[in-house]
């Protein structure tokens, strides 16, 4: 059985919104603050339109052109605007759902926000029978390597209900990798290879844990005894 590819239309024109420490996967949602002037023209627009934005991952050594229009990875992740909130002086509270991967083609538009033509980028899903054990396995580890954690991001029960895509989308948005790691994730068309290459990560960290705990118990009481 191959796997099924999800079908939309292939080209559309999107704003595209920069950040230096976001990469936003498909089926996860994120919360934004929109502060910059230009980024709130953005959002006002957007809502007035289909509400669709385009997250962009900003290329290194941007921090020197961040208010001109740095170089940005092509591939990101199109996030559809499901509640804002309008704040004083037209700032912005705004939570994202991510619908789907893109790659810029070109830009169209420089200011006051750049809008791109892009292209939407299939994600290849596996068969159920494909990714049953990966699926399990994905959930336990990354169980076992948040057990400690309090963040209230982490909603490990509501993970074990998510379907094949959004359970491996969600876990690689949340692993403890650089953004250009996650970029690299987010590039993969097929959705079990970026699963298996999870995997793999969560396997080292876990393993990583279980090593560092083995000697939990020579840690001094004392945080300032050596």
């Amino acid at each position: 059985m191959t796997g099924e590819v999800l079908n939309f239309p292939d080209i559309l024109e999107l704003p595209v919104f920069p950040l230096p420490n976001v990469v936003f996967f498909p089926r996860t949602v994120l919360p934004l603050h929109i502060f910059e002037p230009r980024y709130k023209q953005m959002v006002s627009d957007a809502l007035k339109g289909d509400g669709q934005i385009g997250l962009a991952l900003l290329q290194p050594g941007w921090e020197s052109k961040y208010y001109g229009n740095p170089d940005v990875f092509n591939t990101g992740g199109v996030g559809l605007i499901t509640e804002h909130k309008e704040l004083e002086e037209g700032k912005y509270n705004i939570l994202l759902q991510g619908r789907h991967r893109y790659e810029i083609i070109e830009f169209i538009r420089q200011t006051p926000y750049r809008i791109a033509q892009v292209k939407l980028l299939k994600d290849v899903i596996p068969s159920s029978q494909e990714v049953s054990e990966i699926a399990t396995e994905l959930m336990l580890l990354f169980r076992e390597l948040t057990e400690e954690i309090t963040s209230p991001g982490l909603k490990l029960d509501v993970l074990e209900k998510l379907d094949f895509p959004s359970l491996v989308n969600s876990i690689c948005s949340s692993l403890n990798l650089s953004v250009y790691d996650k970029q690299q994730l987010l590039e993969m068309d097929r959705l079990k290879v970026r699963a298996e290459t999870a995997l793999a990560i969560l396997r080292q960290q876990v393993k990583g844990k279980r090593f560092v705990s083995r000697f939990r118990h020579l840690k001094p009481e004392d945080p300032s005894v050596n």
